[in-house]
């Protein structure tokens, strides 16, 4: 089964394709994976990188084809499905950052900075300090843990993760981060994030969002934190009851004030949010109810294991959306389409006239050369009661889940391995399945890929 069958309807009994995979035979590659990742992890052995770098780049072990140089790697894409990779680190079809760009974004930033030191109404905000976080976690919530900014990884590697505090449900959510490949020699950081937080109140709140731009790791790395930070010094989270009907507003504001720290802070540290930003999922749940905070194209689908059914899925926020793009048009944004030679449609948001910033998402977290044209920074905001006895689960991941994975197909593969493999090994098969998509779609290219499995009991 391919990716496109999966896109164009659900099968009648989805299975995870890379199932087969676990019984095959080995290949050299993994052997001698397994092999380098077994004397790593031996005391005393020491592994020179550069070793298993070339085993990786030269995937025959036998015969070289030669330098990198040698490789036209546009011939090795030509067959793939938007035929859209750019040269550096970008997803397929974006926008590539020319100097010219670069120059008007630096103008914009200094504007902005110039308006944050004249402590204008609407760009002031005092940036919590990292200690202050690190504060709240340790003593105002049951538990905490976040993905911590992790430099030199390779793709595959998953996020380091720091944990306050204990695990307050069972059974614990399951989290993978790992990160993706962005073209030949990746060196970027993963963009993707996610915190968990366990609440005195017995609220859990799941959060799972997706950087983009050349900050973008910075923006979900700072707003994973500050969104359950505000729900507890703002909105009684600390407490250990939640007056329900406030959780609305609640979330709404913790991604505004998210929004303003995280500008504030790209002022102060010096680090352009002009054209860096993050999508952003966030689900608070207690006992039969989930609330969902969404922009952009991060995702909770619920289902359940008994009927192995799709309950309820967030809307991704694209600009061809017919609210989404009015809103945007009538704050001088402009949607943009360009259709390719398979038929695959980039529709991307420009501001009026201009050549950039080519956003793919109608919402999101930063981006601020877009937020007075209608990219806003408010989430949608839902509430889902669920019937617990069917077994529910949900799953928080980024788009390099559903980009070529529906949220019907996750769902039923999901509640079908579940019950056989358990949760963690069904998620990673998850993310095994997101990554072979990737593959038979984009070739080398591979977005990051985040996701969260929680059981509901």
């Amino acid at each position: 089964m391919t990716a496109p069958d999966i896109m164009a309807g659900v099968p009648a009994s989805p299975r995870f394709e890379c199932d087969k995979e676990d019984d095959a035979p080995r290949t050299k590659q993994e052997v001698f994976d397994s092999a380098m990742k077994a004397a790593k992890e031996s005391s005393g052995v020491d592994v020179d990188k550069r070793t298993s770098d070339g085993r990786k780049m030269n995937r025959g072990f036998t015969v070289s084809l030669g330098s990198s140089a040698d490789v036209d790697r546009s011939v090795l894409r030509s067959d793939k499905r938007a035929h859209t990779l750019p040269n550096d680190d970008a997803r397929r079809g974006d926008i590539e950052i020319t100097d010219d760009m670069k120059e008007e974004f630096a103008s914009m930033q200094k504007t902005l900075m110039a308006r944050y030191r004249r402590g204008s109404v609407s760009v002031f905000h005092t940036v919590v300090p990292q200690e202050e976080l690190d504060r709240c976690f340790k003593e105002e919530v049951v538990g905490h843990s976040h993905g911590l900014m992790t430099e030199g990884q390779h793709h595959g590697d998953e996020r380091e993760v720091v944990s306050y505090g204990t695990v307050a449900v069972d059974p614990a959510p399951i989290v993978s981060c790992q990160k993706g490949c962005k073209g030949f020699k990746d060196v970027s950081p993963n963009q993707d994030n996610f915190s968990i937080t366990y609440f005195k109140s017995g609220y859990t709140l799941i959060c799972t969002f997706d950087g983009h731009g050349p900050w973008g790791h910075t923006v979900s790395h700072r707003t994973v934190q500050t969104v359950p930070y505000y729900l507890v010094v703002e909105s009684g989270f600390d407490d250990t009851k939640i007056d329900e009907s406030t959780i609305p507003d609640a979330l709404i504001n913790a991604f505004t004030k998210a929004q303003k720290d995280v500008v504030a802070h790209s002022l102060e540290n010096d680090w352009d949010i002009q054209a860096s930003g993050s999508t952003a999922v966030a689900v608070l749940f207690k006992d039969n109810k989930i609330w969902t905070a969404n922009a952009g194209d991060s995702r909770c689908a619920v289902g359940s294991e008994v009927d192995k059914k799709l309950i309820f899925e967030t809307e991704d926020h694209k600009p061809q959306n017919e609210q989404e793009k009015a809103r945007i048009e009538a704050a001088g944004g402009e949607v943009r389409s360009q259709v390719y030679p398979d038929g695959w449609v980039n529709h991307r948001i420009f501001i009026k006239g201009k050549d950039y910033p080519g956003l793919c998402m109608s919402r999101t977290l930063g981006d601020c050369s877009v937020k007075e044209h209608g990219v806003v920074a408010t989430p949608e905001v839902m509430m889902k009661e669920v019937d617990l006895s069917k077994n529910v689960f949900f799953i928080v991941a980024s788009d390099g889940v559903w980009e070529f994975l529906d949220s019907q197909f996750v769902v039923k593969a999901v509640a079908k391995k579940i019950q056989s493999d358990g949760a963690a090994k069904t998620l990673e098969k998850l993310q095994r399945e997101a990554k072979k998509r990737w593959k038979a779609e984009e070739g080398d290219y591979c977005d990051d890929i985040t996701s969260v499995l929680v059981q509901m009991r």
